[in-house]
């Protein structure tokens, strides 16, 4: 992973489990930029179709960007336009470990979280606190997705449970 503008530029999926055992399928797709030049907007197309077949999102925001919230409101927009509302969505609020560096436990951050809760994103849908650097909130994360996941689903996992995707 890396901090950098197009650093992922093609989806990658990889396998994983939830808590539950569930296996679920996890693609790391291009992020979404507002206002894109005409040019580059193709490239963005292997995304938008991919999250037309996940069956929830994870919202990964950089909790420290000056403009985090302008940046979520135009996800949750394209989400929107793209006909998509409906799909389940997880705010994963990345970089805490830059937005709190006096933070040395992971427990604090579910407190952290919830004092940012509506100020980046929908304050309707989860929100996580996280930092994919020092790892810290992850195990939080796949729980809220396979807990998101399972209330889509009605809450009873399949006996020959398919890999659900989930994309970030």
């Amino acid at each position: 992973m890396e901090n950098k503008l197009f650093a992922t530029l093609d989806p990658v999926t990889r396998r994983a489990r939830f808590p539950s055992g569930a296996p679920f399928l996890l693609t790391d797709t291009v992020g979404f930029i507002n206002k894109l030049p005409h040019g580059l907007v193709a490239a963005f197309r292997a995304t938008l179709e991919e999250l037309a077949d996940a069956d929830v999102l994870v919202h990964v925001v950089d909790i420290t960007h000056r403009n985090a919230a302008e940046q979520a409101r135009v996800v949750d927009e394209t989400i929107r336009e793209m006909g998509l509302p409906s799909k389940p969505v997880v705010v994963a609020l990345n970089k805490a470990d830059l937005l709190a560096p006096g933070l040395h436990r992971e427990a604090e951050l579910a407190d952290l979280a919830q004092s940012l809760k509506g100020k980046v994103g929908d304050p309707g849908q989860p929100t996580v606190l996280i930092s994919a650097d020092k790892r810290w909130g992850l195990g939080a994360l796949l729980q809220m997705l396979d807990d998101t996941f399972q209330a889509s689903r009605g809450g009873a996992i399949p006996v020959q449970p398919r890999p659900a995707p989930i994309m970030l």
